[in-house]
């Protein structure tokens, strides 16, 4: 008879560990909060326009590395037309110098050479590195708890082409450039995404791009994600939306089920899984009953991703000779909240998807990080009205910096979008409307966080607040990993086709 399994969240988390059950052999159902799947992955269509919420560049069909393999499993490639970038990004400094951040190494040091030939040595050694990354797989084959000390013992050798790199750029970035001399230089490598990862991380997002192992499928995160839900549906697992839960049901130390928000109790499952946010799991789907020092210190002082004030904006024209990924430098900054001002914005101008706009027209994405959620929610349930007075400043004095800089944007200024740490909050229930868990902090071996819980039996954690850095690839590769320890604890042979 097959086990049943209960999953809470049909975001990619969800939606992954379903799937590699059901090829498995057991009976899963999802229930989801929301009435539709994928979670942050995800897109809002506002009159033509579709504002992606999500995907800057995701995994794609390069059959040359195991991740890319493993995600032909749940992903049909042949559905999906990829964009890929030839640059990073184009940074734009207060000084109204340009600088193209290709990936391409030989171009990318040519132009690094051209702004700051006194850091030769430096920028030798970052193209050397991203050189070396993109020469290997360090996709590790399977999860750490199912090594044995054979494993332990080939990770030496399998590791050692690519250990020095590792250990050079294990520090931060902001460490990492702090030996260059020219003051742009650190400005150009010391980008607001890469700051929160060991350096290591830019150099390998480099090199897969060069490579063509990541790249924007088109479409964005809806198409994406109705990709993932429809491999579950196939496999024979069950979606129930609008279904939020409110309670891990457990008996003596045993998770035996779920309480959903209309009252209705389930306590029938054989395991039961979250891939929902991991604050409102831990204390209060459980209460905080299976904790330890180790679980309460990462919640109290362990550094998290910020939330984000997202302005989405629909244009009745189009950015032919435009970089689609721009770094502007602000002279004054904007205000985002009563404590956090922002000197540079990153910008997105979706001209290599024509699905999101009517032809001729185009989307454009600011995001605008901030660690002040308590702001925006109290502002939100306690003065709804000047809560829609700041999202209208913000996104004025937005369109304000895209007039000045581009021109011809209020003109053929069509929709105005603005989603806000409480909007997040309120669509995915993430802790501090975080949109990616954890940090991944520097070091050269990245943290590992337990699917278990402390006195806790037949229940997991999936998601992007046991993989540090989150992002569709960590929720992903975690769950996949999920899977198999379940099953290697049931005594199946894993099986990734059904």
């Amino acid at each position: 008879m097959k086990k049943k399994v209960y999953i809470i969240g049909a975001g990619i988390a969800g939606l992954t560990v379903g799937s590699y059950l059901q090829m498995n052999d057991y009976d899963t159902k999802i229930f989801e909060a929301h009435t539709i799947a994928g979670g942050l992955c995800t897109g809002w269509r506002r009159k033509e326009f579709i504002f992606d919420g999500c995907i800057h560049s995701t995994i794609g069909p390069n059959k040359n590395y195991r991740l890319n393999r493993w995600f032909s499993e749940l992903i049909d490639f042949s559905k999906i037309d990829y964009h890929y970038f030839n640059e990073l990004d184009k940074i734009v400094l207060n000084s109204g110098n340009e600088f193209t951040f290709y990936i391409d190494p030989k171009k990318l040091e040519t132009e690094l050479k051209k702004v700051a030939p006194e850091d030769k040595k430096f920028i030798k050694s970052f193209i050397k590195g991203i050189k070396a990354f993109s020469k290997h797989d360090m996709q590790i084959s399977k999860p750490i708890e199912l090594w044995n000390p054979f494993d332990y013992f080939l990770s030496q050798f399998k590791t050692a082409p690519y250990i020095y790199y590792l250990s050079k750029w294990s520090k931060s970035i902001e460490t990492c450039v702090n030996k260059c001399k020219n003051p742009i230089m650190k400005k150009i490598i010391n980008q607001d995404f890469y700051s929160r990862f060991p350096a290591y991380f830019l150099l390998i997002c480099i090199a897969q791009m060069h490579a063509k192992s990541v790249g924007y499928p088109i479409g964005g995160s809806l198409k994406f994600t109705k990709l993932l839900e429809e491999k579950y549906n196939k496999s024979g697992g069950k979606i129930h939306f609008d279904s939020k839960v409110i309670k891990v049901l457990e008996e003596n130390d045993n998770a035996i089920g779920i309480s959903l928000e209309n009252g209705k109790k389930l306590e029938d499952a054989d395991i039961v899984i979250s891939a929902a946010d991991g604050y409102t799991t831990i204390f209060s789907m459980l209460d905080g009953k299976y904790t330890d020092k180790e679980i309460n210190k990462r919640f109290k002082n362990h550094p998290k991703w910020p939330s984000v004030v997202l302005v989405s904006l629909g244009i009745g024209r189009e950015f032919k000779n435009e970089s689609p990924n721009i770094e502007l430098s602000l002279k004054n900054g904007i205000t985002i909240d009563n404590s956090t001002n922002i000197y540079t914005i990153p910008i997105t101008i979706y001209n290599f998807d024509p699905t999101l706009a009517p032809k001729g027209k185009t989307c454009i994405r600011v995001i605008l990080h901030t660690y002040n959620f308590k702001f925006w929610n109290k502002l939100k349930q306690n003065n709804p009205d000047k809560y829609i007075l700041e999202k209208e400043r913000i996104s004025s004095e937005v369109i304000d910096i895209l007039e000045n800089y581009f021109g011809n944007i209020k003109k053929y200024l069509e929709v105005i979008d603005v989603a806000t740490p409480a909007t997040f909050k309120r669509y995915t229930g993430n802790w501090h409307g975080s949109i990616q868990g954890w940090e991944w902090l520097s070091g050269l071996i990245p943290e590992h966080i337990k699917h278990t819980l402390p006195g806790l039996k037949n229940f997991y954690i999936t998601g992007q607040w046991v993989m540090p850095g989150g992002g569709i690839s960590g929720a992903f590769i975690n769950s996949r990993d999920l899977s198999r320890i379940i099953c290697a604890k049931d005594k199946k042979k894993f099986r990734s086709i059904y």
